[in-house]
């Protein structure tokens, strides 16, 4: 969805490993889909696309790459969805007001 606010669906069905494939703006490009510190290196967490062309292309490399690839690309989703778990933005929350008590 073309500046979508946030995108609560994109990081439900990133918890559940499906590698997303999403518009370029608003939430999912300033916090969702941003690559993520793996073991092996930085690894995206999915496609950011604003053409039919675009989506296409990641649509077919999704669909084409091998399974390795995908589950690489799965877990780097599955750890930057977890950023926004009811425990992590607790921890946020409380460290954010921390100074103020």
């Amino acid at each position: 969805m073309l500046d979508e606010h946030f995108g609560i669906s994109i990081v439900e069905y990133m918890a559940a490993g499906v590698v997303p494939i999403v518009h370029d703006s608003g939430g999912p490009r300033a916090d969702i889909v941003k690559p993520e510190r793996m073991r092996h290196g930085w690894q995206t967490t999915g496609y950011l696309c604003t053409t039919e062309e675009q989506y296409a292309n990641a649509i077919t490399e999704v669909l084409c790459m091998d399974q390795q690839d995908r589950l690489k690309i799965a877990a780097a989703a599955r750890q930057r969805a977890a950023k926004f778990s009811d425990q992590q933005f607790e921890q946020d929350f409380v460290k954010a007001i921390q100074p103020l008590l």
